[in-house]
């Protein structure tokens, strides 16, 4: 049997009341007395009344919905900070709209047209575009937004760990621990940067990393795009005197770049040193556990999440946020 549930009209006939003494009692509002309040709720309870957000949403222009508009989920990264914004808005009676762009700008411009039609109060935006254009297309929406990860420009808040400065201070980190020869893994940068996407924080860790090798006085850079397993063996196993050390610029080729040692018998740490960054749980459970810079992932999306509600709520000059991090100590160094 199907239950329908009932309408206001219908409860305040039931209720013998307004139309309007209901919608103080179900939404709580002054101006109406204890006792009727007390039955009105009782007899909605009963007749099974469930108040028209669609309606009141049309009314008010606020539907109390989010939207988060993510690269993709695969990544344990992306996923641990979209929980971490539901869990925030839900705290803030916020439910939340999700749309993955799956590394497309194309795809990425339908999500965004998407929230802004659904009347989403906010976004949290993973941006992959850039430039002039994405932005006046965004602030024509006029809608609350939020970027994470990547930044487009200053008139966005934005929130994130400085890429830079902790790539930068990975590299005199190693230094500090013997390391002489540093290899910094990019997987696909210059391609993702010539398809026009926004790889703002990549590009920040790459240029921490260079500056890091010319503070430390180690010569030239030294970037890899291509994870060749051949050429990363043969670097491994160079005997120059030097201690080796790979730094990656986010986990998952970090772990790639383990499994590509162990099939070749290239221990590590004995025989190389392996950073990674971001931390993602799945590393809990490798062995040797390893090192990585923890970005405060739960962190980050409290902060996207409660500086939308801010700016939602009316506040003005809300600032970037610009997160703590740490590295975690593993066994690959």
């Amino acid at each position: 049997m199907i239950f329908i549930s009932c309408t206001i009209k219908e409860l305040a006939k039931a209720c013998g009341v307004s139309e309007g003494t209901v919608d103080r009692a179900v939404n709580n509002r002054s101006g109406i007395k204890e006792s009727t309040k007390k039955r009105i709720l009782e007899m909605a309870e009963q007749m099974d009344y469930r108040p028209n957000h669609l309606a009141k949403s049309l009314a008010t222009g606020i539907t109390k919905t989010l939207g988060i508009v993510s690269v993709d989920l695969s990544n344990n990264f992306f996923a641990l900070l979209v929980e971490s914004i539901e869990q925030t808005a839900r705290e803030h009676g916020y439910f939340v709209n999700l749309a993955l762009s799956h590394n497309d700008p194309e795809k990425e411009m339908e999500a965004i047209r998407y929230m802004a039609e659904r009347r989403v109060d906010g976004i949290i935006l993973f941006p992959l575009g850039k430039g002039a254009q994405f932005s006046s297309f965004l602030k024509k929406l006029n809608i609350p937004i939020v970027t994470i990860y990547n930044r487009i420009e200053c008139d966005f808040v934005h929130v994130d760990v400085d890429c830079r400065l902790i790539m930068r201070n990975v590299v005199s980190y190693l230094a500090g621990k013997g390391y002489n020869e540093m290899i910094y893994i990019d997987p696909h940068f210059q391609n993702m940067k010539s398809r026009g996407i926004n790889v703002f924080s990549i590009e920040q860790r790459r240029i921490g990393y260079i500056e890091g090798i010319d503070h430390e006085k180690l010569g030239e850079s030294n970037i890899l795009e291509d994870m060749d397993e051949k050429q990363l063996v043969d670097i491994a196993k160079r005997k120059d005197g030097k201690r080796k050390v790979f730094i990656c610029r986010n986990d998952t080729p970090a772990v790639r770049l383990m499994t590509i040692f162990r099939k070749n018998n290239i221990k590590v740490p004995e025989d190389v040193g392996v950073i990674g960054f971001d931390n993602i749980a799945i590393l809990d459970n490798m062995s040797p556990r390893l090192t990585s810079v923890d970005c405060n992932i739960k962190t980050t999306g409290r902060k996207a999440t409660t500086n939308l509600i801010r700016m939602i709520n009316g506040e003005k000059d809300i600032k970037d946020c610009v997160v703590d991090y740490n590295i975690v100590e593993g066994e690959t160094l």
